[in-house]
């Protein structure tokens, strides 16, 4: 109850004293914006949620001033099927360096055995050299537990496109009555805008080690995730 309300206060005053963080864009108050990205697996914090085959992962968003309405779906390739479908509504503001976004999110599992669920979660970033962030999920529904993502970004624009690096640490306290760190992800990836469709190919290794409720029968795999990711805004 108590994260429930530390986001509804925080979204009240991020509304009184903060500004967008999406603003007025070069399309107007209102964006909509479309990726596509296609991945060697689904990996949820180093968990493999699609038995190692290649996935496709299709987001649709609707923005206006900050406020913002997103449908994501998972594509199981191998077995061409829908088998995850999010909804998130969040609102998003800038407090100089720091960005707070509260949010709502919903899932559904068609061709799974897997109960749908709801969460409420709080993202924050804060812009240094090294960009921090931290996003925090409360899941009150059929996870009935938090997970946690701390991680470090540092992003370099060149004449030839954007190359990134960055870590993720990953931790989970009794999310489906499962605490500890499933993995560390390292990542890098690169960013280029072709006219008015960005291009990201990206690759990312996830290191494990027994910890927690991780461990013996239950350990994550160490493993490697390479996808590509094209997207666009209007």
């Amino acid at each position: 109850m108590m994260k429930r309300l530390s986001i509804v206060v925080c979204l009240g005053v991020c509304l009184v004293h903060g500004t967008s963080a999406a603003g007025e864009s070069e399309h107007g108050p209102v964006t909509f914006s479309w990726e596509m990205a296609v991945a060697s697996k689904y990996l949820f914090q180093g968990i493999d949620y699609s038995d190692g085959n290649p996935v496709a992962q299709p987001e649709l968003s609707l923005e206006y001033r900050g406020f913002s309405l997103t449908s994501w779906f998972n594509v199981d390739l191998d077995e061409r099927q829908v088998n995850e479908f999010d909804l998130l509504f969040a609102y998003g503001v800038e407090l100089g360096d720091l960005s707070v976004t509260p949010g709502y999110a919903r899932y559904r599992y068609p061709n799974r055995d897997w109960e749908p669920s709801q969460e409420v979660y709080l993202d924050l970033s804060y812009a240094t050299f090294l960009d921090l962030s931290l996003s925090s999920h409360y899941d009150f529904d059929a996870g009935e537990g938090a997970y946690f993502a701390l991680g470090l970004h540092r992003d370099v624009e060149t004449s030839v496109g954007t190359f990134g690096a960055g870590s993720n640490l990953f931790y989970q306290r009794n999310y489906y009555e499962v605490s500890g760190i499933p993995s560390l992800e390292f990542t890098a990836n690169y960013s280029r805008s072709i006219r008015s469709v960005s291009i990201t190919p990206s690759v990312s290794y996830f290191a494990t080690w027994d910890n927690g409720d991780f461990k013996e029968q239950s350990a994550v795999p160490k493993t490697w995730l390479v996808s590509l990711t094209v997207g666009q805004s209007y």
